[in-house]
C-alpha cells in the first residue's frame, strides 16, 4: 500500500482493481514542548494508511511542505515555512505524473491546515479535476471529515495532541506543557482545546471516526468513476 515500497507489477495491480491514491500533506512546524514538528504529516499519513486498508489503493510518500506556518503567523522557530508557489507546483506536478501513471482517484488530506495553505492546495486541485474530466478527488483538511461528529481540530491541542499520543505515542511528552496556567497561541503555540487532557483513546476514537468518514466518501468516487467507465 506504500507506493515507494512496491513493486511495479504490484501497483499495475491496484490500478485494475482500485486505481486510488492518498497523498498525506502536512508540515514541519512548532506544535506545542509536547509534540514533534513533524506532527501534521506523521499524522495524515497514519489516517491513510488505515483509509486505504478500507479502500484499496496506494499511499504516496508523506509530504512535509507546508505554506502559512507559525514561523510568518507568530515568529515560531522550529518551523519550516514553504512558498506558496512551492507547494502549487509540487501539487501540480505530482498530480499530473500520477494521473499518467493511471490513477484516477485523488486524496490529499491536509494536516497542515493554515486557511492560505488549503486554499493554493484547492485551486491546484479544482484545476487539475477541470483538465481531467475522467479524474475524481477529495481535497481536504483532516477536521473536515469530523464536521458533523462534534469534533474540531485546533493546533497542538486536545486534539491534534490525541491523535498523536495514539499513532505514535513515544513522540509525545505531556510533562513538558507548563501548569498552573492557560495554555495560548501566543506565548505556547497551541490553539484549541487543552492538550494537558489528551489521551491515546481519545486518538484512537477521533482516528476510527474519520477513517470511516473519509473510506466512506472514498468509496463513493470509487462507484462514480465505475460508473462513468462503463458509460
Amino acid at each position: 500500500m506504500k507506493l515507494e515500497e512496491m513493486k511495479p507489477c504490484e501497483i499495475e495491480k491496484v490500478l485494475r482493481e482500485a486505481p486510488i491514491v492518498y497523498i498525506p500533506w502536512g508540515s514541519l512546524e512548532w506544535h506545542g514542548e509536547q509534540n514533534p514538528i513533524g506532527l501534521d504529516t506523521l499524522k495524515v499519513y497514519h489516517l491513510c494508511l488505515r483509509a486505504v486498508r478500507k479502500t484499496g489503493g496506494v499511499v504516496f510518500p508523506p509530504l512535509y511542505c507546508g505554506y502559512e506556518t507559525m514561523k510568518p503567523y507568530l515568529g515560531f522557530k522550529r518551523t519550516l515555512e514553504v512558498s506558496k508557489e512551492t507547494i502549487q507546483s509540487l501539487a501540480r506536478e505530482y498530480l499530473e505524473q500520477l494521473y499518467d501513471e493511471g490513477f484516477r482517484i485523488f486524496v490529499i488530506l491536509m494536516g497542515h491546515y493554515g486557511a492560505r495553505h488549503v486554499e493554493a492546495l484547492k485551486e491546484v486541485a479544482n484545476e487539475f479535476l477541470k483538465k481531467h474530466p475522467d479524474a475524481k478527488g477529495i481535497f481536504a483538511p483532516d477536521p473536515a471529515f469530523l464536521s458533523e461528529k462534534g469534533i474540531r481540530g485546533g493546533h497542538a491541542d486536545y486534539y491534534e495532541t490525541s491523535l498523536m499520543m495514539f499513532f505514535r505515542p513515544e513522540l509525545v511528552d505531556l510533562s513538558l506543557l507548563p501548569t498552573g496556567r492557560d495554555l495560548t497561541i501566543e506565548k505556547d503555540g497551541i490553539g484549541g482545546d487543552d492538550p494537558r487532557k489528551a489521551t491515546i483513546e481519545e486518538g484512537e476514537r477521533i482516528a476510527n471516526l474519520l477513517v470511516e468518514e473519509l473510506a466512506r466518501q472514498v468509496k463513493e468516487l470509487k462507484k462514480e468513476l465505475e460508473n462513468l467507465e462503463r458509460g
